[in-house]
This record gives C-alpha cells, sequence and structure tokens, in this order.
C-alpha cells in the first residue's frame, strides 16, 4: 500500500490557501508548497501535527490510501 498526502484536496475544501496554512500552523510557505506539489516530500511529524491541528483533522486525514 502507498499513501500520499492530501492536503491540496483539504485546503479547497475547507477554503484555506497556502499562505494562511503557513502563517496558522507556523509552517513554512515552503514546505506547504512541497506537501502539495512533490508527491514523494515527506514531512516530519511536528510539521504534520501543527498542520492537523490547524486544520481541525487528525494527521491520518492527512493521507488518502492512492492504490498503489
Amino acid at each position: 500500500m502507498a499513501y500520499r498526502l492530501r492536503l491540496k484536496e483539504i485546503l479547497q475544501e475547507k477554503g484555506i490557501s497556502q499562505g494562511k496554512l503557513s502563517r496558522g500552523a507556523d509552517v513554512a510557505l515552503n514546505t506547504v508548497r512541497n506537501m502539495i506539489n512533490e508527491p514523494n516530500y515527506t514531512p516530519n511529524v511536528n510539521t504534520l501535527r501543527k498542520i492537523a491541528d490547524y486544520l481541525g483533522v487528525t494527521m491520518d486525514e492527512l493521507y488518502i490510501d492512492d492504490g498503489t
């Protein structure tokens, strides 16, 4: 099984921009962009926790099984 971040989809669902997420979660904008645009980018657990907390989701909800 392979998982991928579904951050882009969550941001669209919640109407939150990359910049707003970066500021609100105190994560570098470049890191947010990498998480959205680089399929193999692996953020650290602290970054995932900050983003999940800001978005009101669990860290598990940040990922989806991509079926591969």
